[in-house]
């Protein structure tokens, strides 16, 4: 079953690699000419501070600052050869992991690294041959989970090479082996966030459980799911009233009432798909779109009090590399801030 679920996705591969060839905004877009200057989407706040990897001069460091983008202080620099990304904060704010990648794509390995707030202790705690791409803790702060691929390839001729066959793991801070919680192999796996009681787990993935043809597949959406961790092997779909292009980029709010989330703004138009962030009510299940700033509003965290949503907005999307400016949401959207980050020795970020 596994041999002709890949084949399936062999052929889908070549039929998406071709949508995007055309240039009709199949997916989203990375970055095309290696690693960029600026921010990189991925960040994570906690109380007043703020965590966010950005690209200086060719060089990725991990950074913190406040809430309104000034004392910005760097906690780590990638080593040689390396990039660092997606870092977020421990439940107690004491604490930054964050994941390392070689910059050669050819490369698949990846380490995990901790690092205390003031920029002290840092350690590695996790390295694998294998692709990790993100990392988050536990509420409970004694537990790390993690989205890891088991292949690096291209499912088809005109694909570039990437990361397939996705699993959930999980791991001890304190180090040790790791363990696997699920036995997907899923295409792609994708913003891997803990629901706040820390008994279930996101993603965003291709909604393809019940493909038969490459045709299904390339018709089929891409989905928040929602994985119980007491029972791993029950994947459910998050209804999201109203929603039928793919989501991407989900985030739980602290109460847990609210899930904000991107999608496809202007669907069956000419021009470059738009991302808007919307945002689900769990108390009444209705949704709403909550941005309406065109190209790419991705990456978002809440407060801690659940009044802003925090978000990346992609200013070049579909023009080429990145570039992200930091923006903040009221969750009814009637108040929209940019906010500018200043990196000693580059240009301020607005």
């Amino acid at each position: 079953m596994r041999r002709k679920t890949k084949a399936i996705w062999i052929v889908a591969g070549t039929l998406i690699g071709l949508f995007f060839l055309l240039g009709l905004g199949y997916g989203k877009e990375k970055p095309v000419n290696g690693i960029y200057t600026g921010l990189l989407e991925a960040f994570d706040i906690k109380g007043e501070k703020a965590v966010f990897a950005y690209s200086l001069k060719g060089k990725v460091g991990i950074y913190t600052s406040d809430l309104h983008g000034k004392n910005v202080k760097r906690l780590a620099e990638a080593g040689e050869g390396e990039i660092v990304h997606h870092p977020v904060f421990s439940t107690d704010g004491k604490t930054v992991l964050y994941i390392a990648t070689p910059k050669d794509k050819e490369e698949v390995k990846s380490s995990l690294y901790v690092v205390n707030i003031d920029g002290s202790e840092k350690r590695r705690l996790y390295a694998i041959d294998s692709l990790i791409t993100e990392a988050v803790f536990a509420p409970d702060n004694k537990t790390i989970y993690y989205l890891q691929a088991e292949t690096f390839t291209n499912y088809s001729p005109i694909a570039r090479r990437d990361a397939h066959d996705f699993d959930l793991y999980s791991l001890d801070v304190s180090g040790g082996q790791a363990k696997r919680i699920t036995t997907m192999k899923d295409y792609r796996l994708e913003s891997l966030k803990v629901s706040p009681d820390g008994k279930e787990v996101y993603v965003t993935k291709q909604d393809d459980q019940h493909a038969k043809t490459a045709e299904d597949i390339f018709a089929s959406k891409h989905k928040v799911f929602r994985i119980l961790l007491a029972y791993p092997e029950k994947i459910e779909p998050v209804p999201l009233q109203g929603i039928k292009e793919d989501v991407f980029d989900v985030e739980v709010s602290p109460d847990s009432r609210w899930m904000v989330f991107n999608s496809i703004a202007n669907p069956g138009t000419n021009e470059n798909f738009q991302y808007e962030l919307y945002i689900l009510d769990r108390q009444t299940n209705q949704t709403r779109q909550l941005t309406y700033l065109k190209k790419h509003a991705g990456a978002a965290v809440f407060d801690e009090q659940s009044q802003w949503v925090y978000f990346m907005w992609d200013k070049k999307f579909g023009e080429g590399d990145p570039e992200h400016e930091w923006y903040r949401v009221s969750l009814d959207g009637k108040t929209v801030e940019n906010i500018p980050v200043v990196i000693e020795g580059g240009a301020s970020l607005s």
